[in-house]
């Protein structure tokens, strides 16, 4: 994946204590990336603070419920009002450029997308976890001992893309 020119994250991001829907989501590129716009028209691609299994990695195969954790997110934020709320505890982007946040719609949808088997915990840097990191990978274990989603057959947790 290129990086992606963007514009600086208060363009595309509000700050953690102030979190009214100011951005419509108009595509889904997978289960744990999408483009956003803001309302003062700064487009951003942001990333959730979750990994997804892959479906457009080049040269590789569509892992394991891939499919699904981009219908969960396409379900969850397409065409939806959200708002955008830049986690002061990581970078702004990571390294492909993208705009890290947490996107909320109905909630954190770190948590949701966890919850669901969609998708599972990723701290981008280890020495400074995510402000929802706790709810994240509580909400990844509740999934993972009921195996929902990709916890479940046919993946057992198993997502790895496999090359072509």
């Amino acid at each position: 994946v290129a990086a992606v020119a963007l514009p600086p994250a208060s363009a595309c991001a509000a700050p953690v204590d102030a979190a009214p829907a100011t951005a419509t989501v108009p595509r889904v590129i997978d289960g744990d990336t999408v483009d956003v716009i803001n309302d003062v028209r700064a487009d951003c691609e942001c990333v959730f603070g979750i990994d997804t299994p892959e479906t457009k990695r080049p040269g590789y195969t569509e892992a394991c419920r891939g499919g699904q954790a981009t219908a969960f997110a396409t379900t969850t934020l397409l065409n939806q009002r959200v708002a955008v709320i830049v986690d002061a505890s990581q970078n702004a982007h990571d390294r492909y450029g993208r705009t890290q946040v947490i996107q909320t719609a109905m909630g954190n949808l770190s948590v949701l997308a966890a919850a669901a088997g969609a998708g599972r915990s990723h701290i981008f840097d280890s020495s400074h976890p995510p402000q929802r990191a706790r709810e994240v990978a509580a909400a990844e274990d509740s999934a993972r001992g009921a195996g929902r989603g990709l916890w479940g057959p046919p993946c057992f947790g198993n997502t790895d893309a496999q090359p072509r």
